[in-house]
């Protein structure tokens, strides 16, 4: 079992990044700043996608699909968010969390139709997705 001393390195193309916890990737993943196609590795030489190390994905992105799991997700994100607090956007800019949640629905259901022969939950991969598509989102409007 995997605990939050374990020191991971992630590899984004031919970067790579850390050691961070698991608890440190975790949290990048809920704020997109790891994304599903990064890869990771305890020792820097034998690498892994992150979908495929459960251990790393936090609760929150496994059930975006539903209402309740993506408030979930929403309200994981912005408590670990530091930025949250000087982010100012006006609320014409916003996007309505409706509208937010069906776009991460709708990846969800395209990357579901892709990933046939993924190990992990369908959703996990959507999820992955939608987070990185709100954090694309926040950085085109300037909110990040």
């Amino acid at each position: 079992m995997v605990t939050d001393e374990s020191q991971w390195y992630v590899q984004k193309g031919s970067r790579v990044q850390g050691p961070y916890s698991t608890h440190e990737v975790g949290r990048y993943l809920l704020l997109g700043r790891v994304r599903n196609t990064d890869r990771v590795s305890r020792d820097g030489e034998l690498w892994e996608p992150v979908t495929q190390v459960p251990e790393l994905i936090p609760e929150e992105l496994l059930d975006l699909d539903t209402d309740v799991g993506f408030q979930r997700f929403v309200d994981a994100r912005s408590r670990v968010d530091q930025r949250s607090a000087h982010n100012v956007v006006s609320p014409e800019r916003r996007t309505h969390p409706d509208q937010m949640q069906e776009q991460l629905k709708d990846d969800w259901a395209v990357e579901h139709q892709h990933a046939a022969g993924s190990v992990l939950p369908w959703s996990l991969l959507g999820i992955t997705l939608g987070a990185l598509g709100i954090v694309l989102y926040l950085n085109s409007t300037g909110g990040v």
